[in-house]
C-alpha cells in the first residue's frame, strides 16, 4: 500500500497545482502521516479532533479553506509550521467508518476552488474502495482463521463461543458481543464481552430484538438503536449501544441461537460490511454448536450451509464445484446437479472470465486474498453481478485442501449505483452547474439565496444579491467568434470565483450575465466594496487568442430585507437596478423603488416592441435641414415614432432605451433604413428629390453584416447611395474606432454620407475625425439654442464651424429656434440649420406639402463629398 499512497500524493499535487500533498490515516485515535510530497518536514502524528482536520472527520464532508490565516476553524500553529495558507481536506472512509484524510495545501491564499475539491473527492473514493477491499480481505482471512481455531477447539463449546465473541468484536471494532442459546422461551447468554456483559444472563425472546431476526430468518442491521422500535428500550439504556447487529442461527427451520454485536459510538456505527462478516462467523458458530452434539452434527452443518443467506460453494483446487448451497443455486438460477462437478469459471461471463481466472490463480499462489466483482450468466442469458470472496483452506493431513467461495448478489446494487451516478452527474452538470464555467447556474443560485434568506430571517440578518451584465461582450463574439467569447467568460468566472469569500456564491445565469450572493454583509459599504472589486476584476484585460480583451460590467444590487423578502423579488429588483446602471452608464446601482423598474406598463412595452415591428406600428417623421446660404432644403432627418394602437403616440425616450436593452436595435435599424428608403423612392416618383438621414447606434457600427444589408435595401428601392445619410454620435465612434472605421468605409463606398451627431459632447479628437470618412458634423442643440444668450456657447459653436471648415466638412446647427440665431449662424459661415424655426418633425405627407409651399424649391445643390 505504501507505493500506491506515494503515487496517490504525487497525483493529488499534480492535479491541483498544490505546494504539498499528504495522506493521513486514522490509527489508534490519531492521524498518522503515511504519504507526503512537496514538503520537507513530515507530520508524524496529530490529534484527530484538531482544526480543519477535525472538522472534516467529524462532519464527513470536504473542507475548503481559501486562507488558513483568516479561517476561524483552523489550528494556526500547525498551518504556519508547515507553510499552509490555502488547503483542501477530504475525508476517506472504509466501509461505514472514517479511515483518514487526503490533504493538498499551498503557501499562497486563494489557490483552490470547488474543482479541486471534486478532484480530491474522486481520489478519496478510489482510496476508500481500496481500503474497503483490503479490510474485506483481512476480515475474510480472519474468518477462515477463526474457523480453523473452532475446528481445533473440537467439542469444547464454551471455548468456541468465547472465541466467536472475541473475533466478532475484533472484526467489527464493536464495543460488545454475545452469543445466546435458546432455552425454551428465553435466550441464555453463553458468552459475552464488553458492554454486552451488562444485560444479564437471561432475557425473554418476546422482549428481545432476536424475535424479529427469527421471524425474518435474516440478519438484522440496526444503525440507530436509540430510535429503532425493535430494540428493547430498557436493555438499550443499560447497555448504551448506538448500533446493533443480530445474527439468527438455525438448524433446519428451528432457531437455536443468536450472535449479537453492539457499538456505543455515535460516529463509527456498525454497517453492511460488519453484517456480512458476522454472518460468516455465525456459520462457524453454528457448526461448532452442531458438533457439540455428535448425533446432530451433520444435520446442523448441512442446515447452516443450506440455509445461509449468502451464496456459498466449496471447490476443489482446480475450480471444480464440490457443493453449492441453496442461496447460490437461486442466485445462479441453476439446480445443484448442474453445478456440482463443473468448473465454476464455466458460468462466468465471457468478458470477465480471464480476470476471474487470474485472480483465482493468484489466490492459490498465496499472493493475494481479495474479492472480485464480476458477472455470472444465468440459464436465461441474463447477467447477475456478484462479489466473490475466495479463501484457500489447506489440508492438515497432507491432502489437497479446498476453496471456499462466498458470493454476494450485487445486481440490484449495481443497477442502483449506475442510476444514482447517472442522476447525480445529470443533476450536477445540467441542473446545478454551468457547463462552460463550472460555476453554479441559475437553479443553484436561487437555492443558495433561499438558504441564505432562511438563515437571515432567523438571525435578523441581511444579504445582498448582485446581478451583473458584461458590457461590450457581444463585440468580442462578433469580432473574434464564440470560442473567444467562451474563453473570456471562463476567465471572468474564474476571477469572480477566486476573489470573493468562501461563503459567497458566484453564478453564471446565462449568456454574459452573472450573479453574486453576499450572505450577511456587515454594512452597505461592504456591498459597495465587493461590487467595485468585481468590476475591477472584470476590467482587467484578458488575453484571448493573443489579444488583450477588455470588457466592463454593469451591476445592479438588491438588499434583503430593504428591497424584498423573497427570492423572486430580490432577483427582479437586482435585475432592474442592473439595467438602470447600464442605461445611465454608472457602473453600479442599487435598487430604488422610485425608478419603477418593475412598472407593469414598462414590462408590457418590452413584450410589445417585437410585435410593433412586425405590424409596422413604428413610423417615421421627417425634419428638414436648410442651407443657411439660400434657405434651400435638400435633405431631411428621419425620426422614429411609435403609434401604439391603444396608448397612442409613444415618445422615443420611452422605448428607444428598451430597444437597446432587448437586442432589437439591429432589426430596428434595418427597419428604419427600409422605411426611409421606401419614402425616398416615393418622393422621387412624385418629383421631389430629398436625401434622408437616419440615426445609427453603436451596435450597428460593430456589425460587419450591416453594410451589405443596407446595399440590398438601396437596390430593392432603386435609390442611389447619395440620397442616404447616416448620423452617428461621437460616443459611438469612440467605442471601438478600428471596427467603426471599417463599417463606415464600407458604407461610404456605397455613396452614403456620414454625419457626426451631437458634436462637442463626446470629446472627439481631430485624429479620429481625420481618419474617418466623415462628410459633416452637427453642433449639439445644447450649444446652439443658447448662443444668443451665452457667449461660452457661442464660442463653442464658432470654434466648431471653424474646425469643420479646416477639415473640409459641412457643419449643421441643430436646435435653431429663432431668426436671431439663424442670422448669427449664417454670419459665422455655418452650412446648414435644423430646428423648430424651420419646421418641427412632421409625417411624410405633411413634409411634401411643406416643401411645395416654400418659395425656394428643393434642390440638390451644395451636396459635396469630403475625405
Amino acid at each position: 500500500m505504501k507505493a500506491e499512497l506515494d503515487l496517490l500524493v504525487e497525483r493529488m499535487r499534480a492535479l491541483t497545482g498544490a505546494t504539498a500533498a499528504h495522506v493521513l490515516m486514522l490509527e489508534d485515535g490519531e492521524l498518522v502521516q503515511r504519504a507526503a510530497c512537496g514538503i520537507q518536514e513530515r507530520i508524524a502524528r496529530t490529534p484527530r479532533d484538531r482544526g480543519l482536520c477535525g472538522v472534516a472527520l467529524s462532519t464527513g464532508r470536504p473542507v475548503l479553506s481559501r486562507d488558513v490565516e483568516t479561517d476561524p476553524r483552523a489550528y494556526l500553529p500547525g498551518g504556519r509550521e508547515y507553510g499552509m495558507r490555502s488547503v483542501v481536506i477530504v475525508p476517506v472512509s472504509a466501509g461505514s467508518h472514517p479511515a483518514g484524510l487526503l490533504i493538498v495545501s499551498s503557501r499562497d491564499p486563494g489557490v483552490f476552488g470547488e474543482r479541486d475539491v471534486a478532484v480530491l473527492e474522486l481520489l478519496a473514493g478510489v482510496l476508500s474502495s481500496a481500503l474497503e477491499a483490503r479490510m474485506h480481505n483481512e476480515r475474510l482471512a480472519r474468518v477462515v482463521e477463526t474457523q480453523r481455531d473452532i475446528d481445533a477447539a473440537g467439542l469444547d463449546l464454551d471455548r468456541v463461543m468465547n472465541l466467536i465473541v472475541e473475533r466478532a468484536m475484533d472484526l467489527t471494532n464493536a464495543d460488545g458481543a454475545m452469543v445466546s442459546l435458546i432455552d425454551g422461551d428465553e435466550l441464555a447468554v453463553a458468552a459475552a464481552r464488553g458492554i454486552a456483559t451488562r444485560i444479564g444472563e437471561r432475557r425473554a425472546i418476546a422482549e428481545s430484538v432476536a424475535r424479529f431476526a427469527f421471524a425474518a430468518r435474516d440478519t438484522l442491521l440496526i444503525e440507530d438503536a436509540a430510535a429503532d422500535e425493535r430494540i428493547n428500550r430498557r436493555w438499550q439504556a443499560e447497555i448504551g449501544d448506538r448500533s446493533h447487529i443480530c445474527v439468527p442461527l438455525f438448524t433446519g427451520d428451528e432457531p437455536v441461537a443468536t450472535l449479537d454485536v453492539m457499538s456505543a459510538s455515535e460516529t463509527e456505527r456498525l454497517g453492511e460490511d460488519d453484517r456480512r462478516a458476522l454472518e460468516l462467523l455465525a456459520v462457524g458458530l453454528s457448526a461448532a454448536v452442531s458438533r457439540a452434539s455428535e448425533f446432530r452434527a451433520k444435520a446442523r452443518f448441512e442446515a447452516v450451509f443450506a440455509n445461509a443467506l449468502t451464496g456459498m460453494m466449496v471447490m476443489a483446487l482446480d475450480g471444480t464445484i464440490l457443493g453449492a448451497n441453496r442461496a447460490l443455486q437461486e442466485l445462479l438460477g441453476r439446480p445443484e446437479e448442474e453445478l456440482v462437478g463443473v468448473k465454476a469459471d464455466v458460468f462466468v461471463h465471457a468478458d470477465d472470465r480471464q480476470a476471474a481466472t487470474d485472480r483465482a490463480h493468484r489466490v492459490l499462489a498465496g499472493d493475494l486474498r481479495s474479492t472480485l466483482e464480476h458477472r455470472y450468466v444465468r440459464p436465461d442469458g441474463g447477467d447477475v453481478w456478484v462479489d466473490v470472496s475466495l479463501s484457500v483452506v489447506r489440508a492438515t493431513d497432507g491432502g489437497d485442501g479446498f476453496i471456499i467461495g462466498v458470493l454476494q448478489d450485487l445486481t440490484r446494487r449495481k443497477a442502483a449505483e449506475a442510476a444514482l451516478r447517472a442522476q447525480a452527474e445529470l443533476n450536477h452538470h445540467q441542473a446545478l452547474h454551468d457547463g462552460l464555467t463550472g460555476l453554479p447556474n441559475r437553479t443553484l443560485f436561487r437555492d443558495r439565496i433561499e438558504q441564505s434568506l432562511h438563515r437571515a430571517r432567523r438571525a435578523d440578518g441581511t444579504l445582498a444579491v448582485l446581478m451583473l451584465d458584461l458590457d461590450r461582450f457581444k463585440d468580442v463574439n462578433d469580432s473574434l467568434g464564440h470560442a473567444a467569447g467562451d474563453a473570456l467568460l471562463v476567465e471572468i468566472g474564474r476571477r469572480l470565483d477566486g476573489m470573493l469569500r468562501a461563503s459567497d456564491t458566484v453564478a453564471r445565469l446565462g449568456g454574459d450575465e452573472f450573479g453574486v450572493l453576499l450572505p450577511d454583509p456587515t454594512s452597505v459599504g461592504d456591498v459597495i466594496t465587493a461590487a467595485r472589486r468585481v468590476r475591477a476584476a472584470i476590467q482587467e484585460p484578458v488575453i484571448v487568442q493573443g489579444l488583450p480583451l477588455s470588457v466592463d460590467a454593469s451591476i445592479g444590487i438588491a438588499l434583503f430585507p430593504r428591497d424584498g423578502l423573497e427570492v423572486e423579488t430580490l432577483l427582479k429588483h437586482a435585475d432592474g437596478a442592473m439595467y438602470h446602471a447600464k442605461q445611465e452608464n454608472v457602473g453600479v446601482a442599487f435598487y430604488e423603488a422610485s425608478r419603477h423598474d418593475d412598472d407593469p406598463v414598462r414590462l408590457t412595452l418590452v413584450g410589445e416592441l417585437r410585435r410593433a415591428l412586425e405590424d409596422h406600428e413604428l413610423t417615421l417623421h421627417y425634419q428638414p435641414k436648410a442651407s443657411l446660404a439660400d434657405g434651400s432644403v435638400s435633405s431631411v432627418e428621419a425620426l422614429l415614432r411609435w403609434q401604439h394602437p391603444e396608448r397612442g403616440l409613444v415618445p422615443p425616450d420611452q422605448f428607444i432605451p428598451i430597444v437597446q436593452q432587448t437586442g432589437l436595435i439591429m432589426p430596428l435599424a434595418l427597419y428604419v433604413v427600409d422605411e426611409a428608403l421606401r419614402q425616398c423612392r416615393a418622393w422621387l416618383d412624385g418629383g421631389l428629390r430629398l436625401a434622408v438621414a437616419v440615426n445609427l447606434s453603436t451596435r450597428n457600427l460593430m456589425d460587419a453584416d450591416f453594410p451589405p444589408q443596407v446595399e440590398t435595401l438601396l437596390a430593392r428601392h432603386g435609390v442611389g447611395g447619395e440620397l442616404l445619410e447616416i448620423e452617428i454620435t461621437e460616443s459611438a465612434v469612440l467605442a471601438d474606432p478600428a471596427r467603426t472605421r471599417q463599417v463606415l468605409e464600407r458604407l461610404a463606398a456605397l455613396g452614403i454620407r456620414v454625419s457626426i451627431d451631437d458634436f462637442g459632447t463626446g470629446y472627439s479628437s481631430l485624429a479620429h475625425l481625420r481618419r474617418l470618412p466623415v462628410d459633416e458634423i452637427k453642433v449639439d442643440r445644447s450649444f446652439v439654442s443658447g448662443m444668443d444668450r451665452d457667449e461660452d456657447d457661442a464660442t463653442i459653436v464658432r470654434s466648431t464651424i471653424e474646425l469643420g471648415r479646416s477639415l473640409g466638412l459641412d457643419v449643421v446647427a441643430e436646435g435653431v429656434e429663432t431668426q436671431a440665431v439663424w442670422d448669427r449662424l449664417a454670419a459665422l459661415g455655418c452650412t446648414y440649420a435644423q430646428g423648430y424655426h424651420l419646421s418641427r418633425p412632421v409625417p411624410a405627407g405633411e413634409l411634401a406639402e411643406w416643401c411645395a409651399a416654400r418659395a425656394t424649391p428643393a434642390t440638390s445643390a451644395g451636396r459635396r463629398r469630403h475625405r
